[in-house]
């Protein structure tokens, strides 16, 4: 196994120290360096390849839900998710099919990935991470190892850069990253991190919050610069919370009604980023409609997931060690109860906690470990790691992974205490 030959060899040599000694670009370093773990992780090529196509199934599974439950009218689907009247608007100002630009979130149980949650629109973290890759093969002890095992991998801003010179029909376009106002502060490194990796792709990227925007001559610009595309890091919740954002937004909106300037993507997906998308998909009376492939497809990627309601209760109070209750709307973990890390009686009082707002109960997969360096000991220690797959229009774009130490944080994310992040490579 190739995880096993990597440990080995880093317990004996160079490779050990490959990942910290790496020279990575310095807004890289500055976005990510104290952040990094020890190792990337490994795959096989042909299982993550497999879960990024049920991923693209999945989405067209989830994007069908309109049709085949609510006849077409998106505005009820939206509020079956849970979306307020805002959001609702927001989210259905345009006819289009939503676009294929996502990351999921799954968990590796040692034979195939398994989903946590599917993050759908173009607000994703971790677009850069693939830079690391590129460093480290530039490493000579990492080069050697890569071509003895056959490792590969999908550097994810080139398949990004492809989806950009698609929508635009622009070999080289000027494309402005958008947060909403007041939104950029906090990402801002990360962002100049992806900057950097674009240029290498001849993609022109500026940075900016969306207030910033101009019109002028019938075209939007930032910085004094026509924009070919604005990539979308504003959500819908941001622009529902604060209404400094509702002119400004509308303005792009317009852009790209009237043909002005693409825009990627377009709020329409987000509806479909609710975790109560889940348990409809997966639902026995919709399953009961689906063909053989399609139910295999939702059995290999989707783990059992229901709506919380009070006639599951019972089931859930039961089931403690084995289920988790999740936010319809939560981010970065928030508001994540897992049952096997409470008693029978603090469980009993979660559920019923949970029945009072809008949550999902889905069954737990259980990672595979992943053996890590401690960088400071040089002790082998087991780490959960949760994988980010991207899907693009054109299939797989890369993955990166978090993790944690086993036996921590039930809930694997860069605000867990010891978190780190790291590349993937594939065999």
């Amino acid at each position: 196994m190739v995880t096993a030959k990597y440990m080995a060899a880093a317990g004996e040599g160079p490779l050990r120290d490959a990942m910290a000694e790496a020279e990575y670009p310095p807004v890289f370093a500055e976005a990510w360096g104290r952040y990094l773990a020890t190792r990337p992780l490994f795959s096989s090529e042909a299982r993550t390849r497999q879960a990024a196509d049920d991923l693209a199934g999945l989405f067209r599974l989830m994007t069908a839900l309109p049709d085949r439950l609510f006849d077409g009218d998106r505005r009820r689907f939206c509020a079956a998710v849970g979306a307020d009247a805002r959001r609702t608007d927001l989210m259905t100002r345009f006819d289009a099919e939503p676009i294929l630009y996502g990351r999921a979130d799954l968990y590796d149980d040692g034979s195939r990935f398994r989903l946590l949650e599917f993050n759908i629109g173009s607000e994703l973290g971790g677009v850069d991470m693939s830079e690391a890759n590129r460093c480290l093969l530039a490493n000579k002890e990492f080069a050697a190892f890569a071509d003895e095992h056959g490792l590969s991998t999908v550097d994810t801003p080139a398949a990004i850069a492809r989806q950009f010179v698609e929508a635009t029909q622009k070999e080289a376009p000027v494309v402005a990253t958008l947060e909403a106002v007041d939104g950029m502060a906090a990402y801002e490194s990360l962002h100049r991190s992806f900057q950097e990796s674009m240029k290498r792709y001849g993609i022109e990227l500026l940075i900016g919050e969306v207030d910033q925007v101009q019109e002028k001559d019938g075209r939007l610009y930032l910085h004094d610069r026509p924009l070919d595309l604005v990539l979308r890091y504003f959500s819908a919740h941001q622009v529902a919370r604060d209404p400094r954002n509702d002119k400004p937004v509308e303005a792009v909106m317009r852009a790209y009604e009237e043909g002005k300037v693409v825009l990627w993507t377009p709020l329409t997906a987000s509806m479909f980023s609710y975790k109560s998308c889940l348990p409809l998909v997966s639902d026995p009376d919709m399953r009961a409609e689906l063909s053989p492939d399609e139910n295999a497809l939702i059995d290999r990627i989707l783990p059992w997931t229901r709506t919380l309601t009070p006639d599951l209760a019972d089931r859930v109070r039961a089931e403690r060690d084995d289920l988790i209750l999740k936010p319809v709307a939560g981010l970065s973990g928030r508001g994540i109860r897992v049952g096997w890390d409470q008693t029978d009686r603090e469980w009993a009082e979660t559920v019923a906690e949970c029945l009072k707002e809008d949550y999902i109960v889905q069954r737990r997969v259980v990672p595979a470990g992943e053996p890590m360096l401690n960088a400071e000991t040089g002790a082998v220690e087991d780490w959960l790691g949760v994988w980010g797959l991207f899907v693009f229009p054109d299939g797989y774009g890369g993955a990166f992974c978090r993790a944690v130490p086993s036996g921590g944080a039930s809930v694997v994310n860069l605000g867990t205490k010891g978190a780190r992040v790291t590349s993937a490579f594939h065999y």
